[in-house]
């Protein structure tokens, strides 16, 4: 009687999740912690998000690829953290000096000061990321940006038309006080 032979078929590949050693982990750790410090003060510098939209669209879609390489490591948990960070921050030096080189001026933190009716302090400045550097500098201020400031008048007032129209036509006139107008159509009739 013959024997036939059976090869045993391949074990499937396992999709057991990496999990780095301890020392691996911290290594990794420190990596992303050091990333973490020199984006926040490259940040505090040129605003979040900013720096890449200062530089020609090559180098921003190096970068951006790099970011994915990155958050791709980060996601599988990859040893490789270490090397990207490197890789990383290497980009973000580079990113900065392009701006430095077109001419693109780090955020200056100027503002509008005022006072509002309960005391605090109100900060308006020209662009949103002006407003985040004023904020971060100056926490217990109330920080709005121009822009954020034209939308709550908008949607807030309903008369901005009227309010625009006499501040038009008599100049210098200011807004002393704002009082929510009360319209009670179902009112009776007081004879």
């Amino acid at each position: 009687m013959a024997i036939k032979k059976t090869t045993r078929p391949r074990p499937k590949p396992s999709k057991v999740y990496y999990q780095p050693t301890q020392p691996a982990m911290r290594r990794m750790q420190d990596a992303l912690h050091r990333y973490d410090d020199v984006v926040s003060e490259v940040e505090g510098r040129w605003g979040v998000d900013r720096l890449v939209w200062l530089v020609g669209g090559d180098l921003r879609d190096r970068f951006e690829k790099q970011m994915d390489r990155l958050n791709a490591a980060i996601d599988k948990c990859d040893p490789s953290i270490e090397h990207e960070v490197d890789v990383t921050l290497r980009g973000v030096a580079a990113l900065e000096a392009a701006a430095i080189a077109s001419g693109a001026k780090p955020l200056s933190g100027d503002y509008v000061e005022g006072r509002m009716p309960d005391g605090r302090v109100i900060a308006i400045t020209a662009t949103g990321y002006e407003a985040g550097k004023v904020k971060r500098d100056n926490r217990e201020m109330v920080v709005y940006s121009a822009d954020e400031v034209g939308r709550i008048i908008e949607g807030l007032n309903k008369e901005a038309p009227v309010v625009d129209a006499i501040k038009n036509a008599f100049a210098g006139a200011e807004v002393q006080s704002v009082k929510p107008v009360k319209y009670d159509l179902d009112d009776e009739i007081p004879f």
